[in-house]
């Protein structure tokens, strides 16, 4: 069975995966093997290396699991490789209030809604879902949950002050279940004008909604992963984040966490790290993450380097989501 943990072990340790001839690939009908053919003409290249063929240092995720790839290694409808399932990737979208904000801090003007946080998390989200459509099976979820009952606000609403007023803590909601082929039903789930923005920011509520789904939907066949993207601390005491995502990995789910904020003061680098270390995603985890008994991760220091994404701006977001995307989905060699 596929274990993207000790791959992911085995490039922090410097070993190059294709030398150890590592793929996680299943056999399907010609209706998969289409979709494979569909993949590779929309493929793009793998990430940067060195002069030697072997991923560049620095630390950083892109470095560490751009061999981590899913490969496919032969053609088309014959026996010579076959094509590779497609893992759930179920994105955890932050729908707080403070949203609204620019990455700096500071409110979007009224003219100018495109500048908010809010809206470049969703084109970024939309972008990178469309690009990764056939190589990944997205999903979407927000959190925390809007009741329908007219207490989240929408964009325009919060830019001129107005306060949500729902319930503190609440779970998140699953929008869109993962599969392949849903970025249409991604892009239709979120319109930046008309999706509500909600108050408090149940991190750890948020997660275990996601658990909850993805354990109702696995599939030995593939992997499972959460894309967390938050732009703001835990406001909820129950349930822990760090906690949830440890959950996560002993249910063979890892998680990739992007903390979106320019301000200095909007994330929480500790929690995010330790979180991190415990989704299995943090670079070089082996040296910067420590097992407290029976796999459970926390950082080594959760005050050092940033062991998770971080993004200041609209693109920097998209490139990080874009380096998740492009170091788990399927593509070909």
């Amino acid at each position: 069975m596929y274990d993207l943990e000790l791959d992911l072990q085995r490039l922090s340790d410097g070993v190059n995966m294709r030398d150890l001839g590592v793929g996680k690939c299943r056999r399907f009908g010609a209706g998969v093997a289409l979709m494979a053919l569909m993949a590779l003409v929309v493929s793009s290249a793998c990430g940067p290396r060195g002069d030697d063929g072997q991923p560049d240092g620095g630390g950083n995720l892109e470095a560490s699991v751009e061999d981590a790839h899913i490969w496919w290694d032969g053609t088309v409808g014959s026996d010579a490789g076959d094509p590779c399932e497609p893992p759930d990737m179920l994105i955890v979208l932050d729908r707080t209030m403070s949203m609204h904000r620019m990455p700096d801090g500071d409110p979007a003007p009224q003219a100018s809604h495109d500048l908010s946080k809010w809206v470049l998390a969703i084109v970024g989200i939309e972008t990178v879902t469309a690009a990764y459509d056939l190589r990944l099976r997205f999903g979407l979820e927000l959190f925390p949950r809007d009741p329908a009952d007219g207490s989240c606000v929408t964009l325009t609403e919060r830019i001129g002050g107005t306060t949500a007023t729902n319930v503190n803590c609440e779970e998140g909601e699953v929008l869109v279940s993962p599969d392949v082929g849903t970025s249409g039903a991604v892009d239709n789930a979120m319109d930046p004008e008309t999706t509500l923005l909600c108050r408090s920011t149940p991190i750890g509520a948020g997660l275990d909604t996601a658990l909850v789904h993805l354990s109702g939907i696995q599939d030995a066949i593939r992997g499972q992963y959460v894309l967390l993207v938050t732009d703001g601390q835990d406001t909820c005491t129950d349930p822990d984040p760090v906690e949830r995502v440890q959950a996560l990995a002993a249910a063979g789910v890892s998680t990739f966490v992007v903390g979106f904020d320019a301000s200095g003061t909007g994330v929480d680098p500790e929690m995010l790290n330790n979180m991190a270390c415990a989704g299995m995603t943090a670079p070089n985890h082996a040296q910067v993450c420590v097992d407290q008994g029976g796999g459970v991760f926390v950082a080594v220091d959760p005050t050092g380097t940033n062991l998770f994404l971080s993004a200041s701006d609209g693109v920097e977001l998209a490139n990080q989501l874009e380096t998740v995307a492009s170091a788990v989905g399927c593509i070909v060699e």
